[in-house]
């Protein structure tokens, strides 16, 4: 009970830390993005190339590609974590983010969040598992704030597909201490949030849509869903490609991120709509979808992925939630225009859960997560999406999130 008022506590603090995290990675966006010549191909390039060789130089030591499950294993011992790697990953994430990087801030948050958790256990813990209760509940805390789902987060740091690592967690009551964690997350999150973001930040608004309740939504959602999970399937094949070309091909780590940056910088200077998370442009996109045809949809759907993909396998540091939520919702409205329909929402909310789930290789969690950013009105769509990311990410390589 000691250990467990502690890391609710702490969770609080830690979704404060995450917020006003993002808001820096935020303020740097602004400072490297917001100029006039911004949009020109030429200072795209350069920007991201220069990105590129300023997070290589917080990779120096190491040329293998750390993942975001990586982190969330290493925060189950904060102490013994070098303070000085953590906040090289928490520059590098949060370079990856300010320049530009088809990723979202995860990484970022989850590397101070371990410093917090750090710090708290150096005073307060008796034993490592202590520390490791409270390493994982300030990981499941800032996720939480970030995707505003405590459920989500609490099952997204367990492994899904190995039940036996899930079973024991609960005999310790590991799971609900994780929840309890993220929802304290959640409102530290929101509280500062409140104060730091202008018209909120987490939820992405779909086109309205009215269940019907005949199970059309199911029928509409079918081929949607299908062209998602291929997006997810494609995204998980290229990085595990990617990867491992990187690791044999290019031995130092600022040549790695410095050509990541270089070929990112290339796609994004033909198609800007690439940069960033996805997560903010989502609803810029749909309007763009709006006058486009199925095959610059597609198009957009698998640069997105691609974007995403060179910036992972070269290290860039952060998270693919937020890109294949992009992508999937793009594959989902070319599905749209193949057949026909007035009611936008169903489809896109099909494919952007088909990408989630077979991206993440996680569709409890996708469940979950979707379910808070976008909301119950698609629940239908949203399930056959994940059911059909499963199939995808059955037949493809696994990743390490």
């Amino acid at each position: 009970m000691r250990i467990a008022i502690i890391a609710v506590g702490t969770s609080f603090v830690a979704g404060l830390f995450a917020a006003a995290t993002l808001k820096l990675m935020m303020l740097i966006t602004d400072l490297i993005w917001a100029r006039e010549m911004s949009l020109s191909p030429g200072y795209i390039i350069v920007a991201c190339t220069l990105g590129g060789a300023l997070i290589g130089l917080t990779r120096l030591g190491s040329n293998r590609v750390e993942t975001l499950r990586d982190q969330i294993e290493a925060a189950g011992d904060p102490v013994h974590l070098k303070r000085r790697q953590i906040w090289m990953v928490a520059l590098g994430a949060a370079l990856a983010v300010g320049f530009g990087g088809a990723l979202g801030p995860e990484a970022g948050l989850i590397a101070v969040i371990t410093e917090l958790a750090a710090l708290v256990s150096l005073v307060v813990a008796r034993s490592a598992n202590e520390a490791r209760v409270l390493g994982q509940a300030s990981v499941s805390a800032a996720l939480g704030g970030l995707y505003a789902s405590p459920p989500g987060a609490t099952v997204f740091i367990n492994d899904e597909s190995n039940p036996d690592a899930w079973a024991a967690a609960q005999k310790h009551g590991i799971p609900y201490l994780n929840f309890v964690a993220a929802l304290a997350g959640v409102g530290g999150f929101l509280v500062a949030a409140r104060w730091l973001f202008d018209g909120g930040f987490h939820r992405i608004h779909l086109p309205h849509h009215v269940a019907p309740g005949d199970g059309t939504d199911i029928l509409l959602s079918l081929l949607p869903a299908a062209f998602g999970a291929a997006v997810g399937a494609v995204f998980l094949h290229g990085q595990a490609i990617a990867t491992r070309q990187v690791e044999q091909r290019i031995g130092h780590p600022v040549v790695q991120s410095a050509l990541g940056g270089l070929a990112f910088g290339l796609l994004a200077a033909l198609l800007p709509m690439v940069r960033f998370s996805g997560h903010h442009e989502f609803e810029p996109m749909l309007e763009w979808a709006a006058g486009a045809t199925v095959w610059l949809l597609l198009g957009l759907a698998l640069v997105k992925v691609l974007a995403t993909v060179l910036c992972l396998s070269t290290g860039w540091r952060g998270g693919a939630i937020f890109p294949l939520i992009f992508a999937g919702g793009a594959a989902g409205y070319a599905a749209h225009l193949l057949q026909g329909g007035s009611d936008v929402a169903v489809p896109v909310a099909a494919g952007l859960a088909g990408a989630t789930a077979a991206g993440l290789g996680k569709p409890l969690a996708s469940l979950l997560i979707l379910v808070f950013l976008i909301g119950a009105e698609t629940l239908l769509p949203v399930c056959v999406g994940v059911a059909f990311g499963m199939v995808a990410a059955r037949f493809s390589p696994s990743r390490g999130h």
